[in-house]
């Protein structure tokens, strides 16, 4: 996959006395880590973010057959299909049990 830059830089940022440099809150919000690639020849910098899921979460991601589910279900529901339910009421069960 090839890169996409802009020719114009986002930013510029110089760093500290310690050698720190600050990305800015557009450039890290919802990031939990970076890995970091320096080209060896021309010394360029490239950041490859990751948002990290907590581990109680992780189980979605491990079960394929939930998270095609969960992600058919959000692909339906993006496209309007949806269909309002009493939670009170709990006949609606019987419904989803008789469509399997």
């Amino acid at each position: 996959m090839a890169l996409k830059f802009k020719e114009a830089p986002e930013s510029t940022a110089r760093p500290d006395d310690r050698g720190r440099i600050t990305l800015g809150s557009s450039l890290t919000s919802g990031v939990s880590r970076y890995d970091v690639f320096v080209d060896e020849e021309s010394g360029e910098v490239l950041l490859r973010p990751y948002k990290e899921i907590p581990a109680n979460e992780a189980w979605l991601y491990e079960n394929p057959t939930a998270h095609k589910l969960v992600t058919a279900g959000l692909e339906s529901a993006k496209a309007g299909k949806t269909t309002k339910i009493d939670l009170n009421d709990s006949s609606w069960i019987e419904d989803i049990e008789d469509e399997e």
